[in-house]
């Protein structure tokens, strides 16, 4: 009995001691997010909120940012006469950046101010279009710069998350389904502790434990034969680029469709898992230009810049998020298509211009 008492109160004193020193350490801070509803039914953190991010066990790339007054990250507050709105997910929320490093940060020192950004982790096409519903009065921008990543067309029809929207297909017809997020109290007490934070946001413990209980041989590493989607997806992707074009007006916002490049081919093509389902990439940008959108692909951008510097676009393979580099080489091909860009290009964009 007295060596069960002995190992309880060690590992007691283990967790205090690992608390208190965690406490002192840049362990991921976790987001708050604001209540979502049917009114406001968009993915957002509570405004003026400082966080802290890093990552992995070794709490590497530590960065403290802040949330702008409307709850997104890496964004000034909104003000009216935008010159361009940036929506998307993780990667234009980019907690691993600092704002200058972001698409939006090196488009809003192109332009001189006047860049803003709407953006949330795990955001999809629903949620854009939700997303742009709510805050182009406040903005009215002049060009809206939608990012696309692989996961929005596989998962165009997949139900969502709590805070986030999504598509339900029904026969022929397509609607829109926001599933409200409300707060648990038992989330918000178990955030005060840095140990419990450590484990869950950078150890990833939970994600390491699911992958665990759903493994499952690797998959080839081929790239299957090209094919558009099935039809149910094609359907709500062309409800998506029908509502924008409604959304948006006739002629009072351009949008750019900004694409990203299959990375993971690129670097190993003999060896890797393609990022984009076969024939999505293509079926979405050709869908886009029927619609008359303009579109930034990425991929042959990445491919010259890897082939000719060998430089990675992305923290791969700790973490696939855009890094610097490719926020740059995204920003260098948005530009010229802004109707007021200026020609002066920053130091760093012309260094990527160049090569």
């Amino acid at each position: 009995m007295r060596s069960i008492f002995a190992i309880g109160l060690g590992v007691l004193v283990t967790a205090l001691a690992l608390e208190a020193f965690l406490q002192c350490m840049p362990v991921v801070s976790g987001l708050r997010m604001e209540q979502s509803s049917e009114q406001r039914p968009y993915a957002r953190y509570l405004p003026q909120q400082d966080y802290v991010y890093s990552h992995g066990w070794a709490l590497a790339n530590a960065r403290h940012g802040r949330t702008n007054r409307q709850g997104f990250t890496n964004s000034p507050d909104f003000k009216d006469g935008a010159a361009v709105l940036v929506i998307g997910d993780s990667f234009i929320e980019s907690l691993m950046l600092e704002y200058p490093e972001t698409l939006q940060g090196r488009l809003s020192q192109a332009l001189g101010g006047g860049v803003y950004a709407a953006s949330a982790s795990g955001n999809g096409f629903a949620d854009a279009l939700e997303v742009f519903r709510h805050t182009r009065a406040q903005l009215h921008p002049r060009t809206v710069v939608m990012f696309v990543e692989p996961m929005d067309m596989q998962d165009i029809l997949a139900p969502a998350q709590r805070g986030h929207s999504m598509f339900v297909s029904e026969g022929n017809d397509i609607r829109m389904v926001h599933v409200p997020y409300v707060e648990s109290k038992a989330k918000r007490l178990v955030a005060y502790s840095a140990l419990a934070r450590y484990i869950y946001y950078n150890l990833k413990f939970p994600d390491w434990l699911m992958s665990q209980l759903r493994r499952s041989p690797p998959a080839a590493a081929q790239a299957p034969a090209a094919s558009a989607p099935d039809a149910r997806r094609a359907a709500a992707l062309e409800y998506y680029m029908t509502q924008l074009r409604a959304l948006g007006g006739v002629g009072d916002t351009r949008f750019i469709f900004l694409v990203d490049a299959d990375r993971n081919m690129l670097y190993a093509p003999q060896k890797a898992v393609p990022n984009w389902k076969a024939g999505d990439r293509a079926f979405f940008i050709q869908t886009a230009l029927r619609h008359g959108h303009q579109v930034v692909d990425m991929q042959p951008v990445f491919a010259r810049h890897w082939a000719q510097q060998r430089e990675r676009m992305d923290f791969l393979p700790m973490d696939g998020h855009w890094n610097p580099v490719a926020h740059d080489l995204a920003a260098q091909q948005i530009l010229p298509l802004l109707p007021s860009a200026s020609p002066a290009l920053p130091a760093p964009l012309r260094q990527v211009a160049g090569h």
